[in-house]
């Protein structure tokens, strides 16, 4: 009976740690983007360059 506790353990750790990496990881990207967008719109409505625009769209 051990041997399935161990087993569930081991597994609830592994979720864990999988959890634990996509949050550090995709986290951080997501709201470093939502910065390099509200960049790239605010140098669009400034300049009204057609390559700013384009680079918020994409």
């Amino acid at each position: 009976m051990s041997n399935i506790a161990m087993t569930s353990l081991e597994l609830a750790r592994w979720q864990f740690g999988i959890t634990t990496l996509y949050h550090f990881i995709f986290v951080p990207l997501t709201i470093g983007l939502a910065f390099f967008v509200a960049w790239y719109q605010t140098r669009w409505y400034r300049t009204k360059d057609e390559k700013w625009l384009r680079a918020t769209r994409f």
